[in-house]
């Protein structure tokens, strides 16, 4: 075929003169005989007439186009074939191609603003069609007086969306794609990197491709450079392109931002979809449309120091979940911008496998109190996980992303924490502290730790981590920890630690078993001389902005603070409300940059109550279930338990509860009758009455109390009707576990500083003094006596610093036998001593106070047969899928679940609607979402 003259004819279309012509086809200017308009005529170029593959690929651009009606994507009109040639019959369009207009230079920077937002949403049409560009260039774009038009679908890709109830979400195989798996397809300068190395192509690719067509209309200049074929394909792959403010200094700080995060190497850290795009470029034209002569030109950054010009952190919704919403940038001006506050609703999931304490948002279950600002503010790090029954993983999501990234092999992490540079994150995953490349690639791990509670990573590659027995410090390369500091007589815990902004010193949260002890402290790593900075209850931090943040209850205040003195002045400024709080462990559910961006969890419901608060997960009512998790009937009132024993009896019909619960002042001890009504069986919540045990007739409790400053072991009558009996105290915190069935001896669980925890024996006789059962470096807890006195369960850490059960003979014998295969906790007995039941581990090894709150796994059973002294386990199965709550608890250990004589029935705390509600969910209220602050340091009066 040859070109086509003026006056030749295809069917009703006069050919009037030629327009262009591209590597498939040449365009033609015709006259439409029958309408009397002018149109535009594609036809197949001579080269490709005999080219299947290329007569296929003209086709389906037809049918792509043909699916599109938008203002910005050219009219397909017509399709035809006469005489051999195929041909396209277009809407005719008077302009000039980008591609010419930038011969002459850069747009206007509002041109160009109004030009990509209409592109952006030409794509965002396309893209929901299932059509994927795959050749944005502005060649392919034409600037006419309506507005940019969308040209040339030769390349582009058509995927099949998933038709209505078909379950699924994704885009499915790719239909009439012409590559095959490695081939480029595109022009070279606007390709993204996965398309160089022949990956397909998704909607990520061509929002590379836009932002590398925005760079050059904003700045005149190609994002890539190259002097050869291989040195652009290395400079699209490994190198940056200078900012769009140094090369046009009107250009904002927004607009940067939305350019750089589309030419993001990485497809998962550019803008998801182009509608999220197109939002982006509104508030950025509308973040422009301000006075910009304030600006400096290439200050992008969000840091902020004393002496400088402060930078105010611009509205933008950082960090909130589930939601587009547009970015925080830094806008450096002389006059500082408002307060801005952004809340983001997370809906709790009521989920299948019990207690599951997760938001969701975007198809994940985000877990509230595992949540971390990076220091520079444009991340957040935080733990969800996909499905019920998955594994929880470590998610980014940076500022401006849409989809968090998910981090390979960080199953069952928590308490995430940043390094000083924002590049890595900590986290503790399976009794080990780990760190990862916060934009991806495998763990490594750091050290074995037994106990974790806050964790805090310096400039020089030290992390300082809190414990029940004081801070540690291990290096970020790994090593073994190092005692930074240490609890002395009365206090629980060191936890918390945050670093200040020279690098050595830090702040920590001492607690303490009387409230009035607990305190922030200031540290360093240069010497052991410590600060007390202030009387305080939760974890601290400190912003640049020259203020000590800290909380009270479910209240966060901002303090001035003098970093040379390590004093606060003035009166605290409360700065947040209904935060997520947990009195037990001084845990307040928000997170500080050190640019002062503020996350928290906020809850309209919240209120501490002892060693949590409603807001944080801390209301339960006791149900039994079967062993196919199937709910019998719920035990007692909706409360706060930390703590369950249950009397002997014949069936949960007949059986008595006595649980430990909270109040706002510590805790007490209360009997759940059958029936439902309750006793109160202590009355003194500020001695922390906790961890009650039933006597072998059921006549009896044993419970611990702090009294007088000393942590003791006391009976009482059942019914109420006697005083409490004084059975043996001291300094140290302590919790009964378990009563032999004879009556005689009762195990409890010692937390020492030395030796972690350690199991004692009681004999109840009087004529003897507490001995321990087992004394080690390791800690022992949740024992339990075979139901025929034989043997004891109880869980240590001795194997590889993992949590495991293990079966000892009792009261006294050799010989330990490994009941779990992959760690467990919170052993307990089948009343024929023949069956072990215990939960998988979760995210801590040891749940001891000081602990943050955290998950056990699934419930596990094993059956056990001794002959001759010898004790043989069976291999563990997974009966029950419901986790166990581990948080953390003021009077140390407790037993969290209980299990009927004959092992068909198991009493585990479930959710409350609210109080009065039926059991099942947590109230929409108690978990309301994410907040953010920024700029909060602007309302407070100086």
């Amino acid at each position: 075929m040859t070109a086509l003259a003026a006056g030749a004819r295809l069917g009703p279309y006069e050919i009037q003169s030629a327009l262009g012509a591209g590597g498939m086809g040449e365009v033609y200017k015709a006259r439409d005989s029958r309408l009397d308009r002018t149109v535009a005529i594609k036809v197949l170029a001579a080269s490709w007439v005999d080219s299947p593959e290329m007569k296929q690929r003209f086709d389906r651009e037809a049918q792509t186009i043909a699916s599109l009606n938008h203002p910005n994507i050219c009219v397909l009109h017509d399709v035809g074939r006469q005489d051999g040639v195929d041909f396209l019959v277009m809407e005719y369009l008077e302009g000039e191609t980008l591609a010419s207009r930038l011969e002459k230079g850069p747009l206007g920077l509002d041109e160009a603003l109004k030009a990509a937002m209409a592109i952006a949403d030409a794509l965002d049409k396309a893209h929901r069609r299932g059509v994927v560009h795959r050749d944005l260039k502005p060649a392919n774009v034409m600037l006419t007086a309506s507005g940019p038009k969308l040209l040339d679908f030769g390349l582009a890709k058509w995927t099949v969306l998933p038709t209505p109830g078909s379950g699924s979400g994704s885009v499915l195989q790719t239909r009439t794609d012409l590559s095959s798996a490695g081939t480029v397809l595109g022009t070279l300068q606007y390709m993204s990197p996965e398309q160089l190395e022949g990956n397909e192509a998704d909607a990520r690719t061509d929002i590379f491709a836009f932002g590398a067509l925005v760079y050059e209309m904003v700045t005149g200049k190609r994002a890539f450079e190259g002097r050869s074929r291989v040195l652009l394909i290395s400079a699209i792959a490994t190198s940056h392109p200078e900012p769009l403010s140094k090369l046009q200094p009107s250009a904002s700080p927004a607009l940067d931002h939305v350019v750089s995060t589309c030419l993001a190497k990485d497809p998962a850290d550019r803008w998801q979809t182009a509608r999220d795009l197109l939002a982006e470029l509104r508030w950025a034209a509308d973040a422009g449309a301000g006075d910009q002569g304030d600006l400096a030109a290439g200050s992008t950054g969000w840091l902020t120091r004393p002496g400088l010009i402060r930078i105010g952190l611009a509205a933008a919704a950082l960090l909130v979940v589930g939601f587009t919403v547009p970015a925080l940038f830094a806008l450096q001006r002389q006059q500082e911008p408002g307060e801005t506050r952004y809340r983001v609703p997370i809906q709790l999931s009521a989920q299948a496998d019990g207690l599951n304490i997760a938001g969701v948002f975007q198809g994940v279950l985000f877990r509230p109190a595992s949540f971390a600002v990076s220091p520079d503010g444009r991340s957040l790090a935080f733990v969800a996980r996909g499905n019920t029954g998955d594994p929880f993983f470590l998610y980014v999501r940076p500022v401006g992303a849409v989809t968090p990234l998910r981090l390979a092999g960080t199953d069952d992490a928590s308490q995430p924490f940043w390094s000083a540079d924002s590049r890595s994150i900590g986290f503790v995953a399976g009794a080990k502290l780990r760190k990862v490349d916060a934009k991806g690639g495998p763990p490594q791990e750091v050290a074995s730790v037994a106990d974790f509670s806050g964790g805090t990573w310096n400039r020089e590659g030290v992390i300082v981590f809190g414990t029940s027995q004081g801070l540690f410090r291990v290096p970020a390369e790994g090593g073994t920890p190092e005692r930074v500091t240490t609890v002395e007589k009365s206090e629980t815990g060191h936890l918390w630690p945050r670093f200040l902004p020279d690098g050595r010193r830090f702040l920590y949260t001492v607690l303490s078993g009387e409230s009035s002890g607990r305190a922030l402290m200031a540290g360093s790593l240069d010497s052991a001389d410590k600060t007390r900075v202030m009387p305080a209850e939760s974890n601290a931090g400190y912003a640049d902005e020259g203020y000590l943040v800290f909380a009270r209850g479910n209240a966060v205040y901002a303090q001035p603070f003098d970093l040379d003195a390590l004093t606060v002045s003035g009166e605290p400024t409360r700065i947040a409300d209904d935060v997520m709080y947990d009195s037990a462990n001084g845990r307040s559910h928000y997170s500080l940059s050190e640019n002062g961006v503020l996350a928290y969890f906020f809850s309209r419901n919240a209120q501490s109550v002892g060693g949590g608060s409603q807001s944080d997960m801390g209301e339960w009512q006791y149900s039994w279930v079967n062993r196919t998790g199937q709910p019998l009937r719920s035990v007692g009132p909706w409360g706060a338990y930390r703590g369950v024993d249950v009397s002997p009896g014949v069936s949960p019909e007949t059986t008595r509860v006595a649980v430990h619960r909270h109040d706002p002042k510590g805790g007490d001890i209360w009997i759940l009758e059958p029936r439902g009504s309750e006793t109160n069986l202590t009355f003194d919540a500020s001695r922390h009455n906790s961890m009650p045990i039933w006597s072998p007739d059921g006549k009896e409790i044993v419970y611990a109390s702090q009294q007088k400053g000393k942590w003791g072991l006391y009976k009482t009558l059942s019914s109420g009707s006697g005083t409490e009996q004084l059975l043996y105290e001291s300094d140290l915190l302590k919790a009964p576990m378990s009563w032999s069935p004879d009556g005689k001896r009762i195990v409890f669980w010692v937390q020492d500083p030395k030796t972690a925890g350690d199991l004692w024996v009681l004999e109840l006789d009087g004529k003897k003094e507490p001995t321990t059962f087992v004394n080690s470096q390791y800690n022992e807890t949740h024992a339990q006596i075979s139901p025929d006195g034989k043997w004891i369960a109880f869980t240590s850490n001795l194997r590889d610093n993992r949590n495991e059960i293990y079966v000892m003979p009792f009261p006294a014998g050799t010989g330990r036998w490994r009941v779990s295969e992959a760690g467990g906790d919170w052993p307990r007995w089948k009343g024929d001593s023949r069956e072990i039941f215990f939960h998988a581990i979760g995210n801590f090894a040891t749940p001891s106070v000081g602990v943050a709150g955290a998950f056990a796994g699934p419930l596990f059973s094993a059956t056990v047969s001794a002959a001759g002294g010898v004790f043989e386990p069976g291999e563990p199965r997974q009966i029950l899928g419901f986790p166990a709550l581990n948080l953390a608890h003021t009077g140390g250990d407790y037993h969290n679940y209980a299990v009927s004589p004959d092992g068909e029935r198991f009493l585990v705390p479930q959710y409350v609607q609210s109080a009065g509600g039926a059991g099942g969910q947590l109230g929409a209220d108690l978990l309301s979402g994410l907040t953010v602050a920024v700029n909060w340091a602007s309302s407070i009066e100086r």
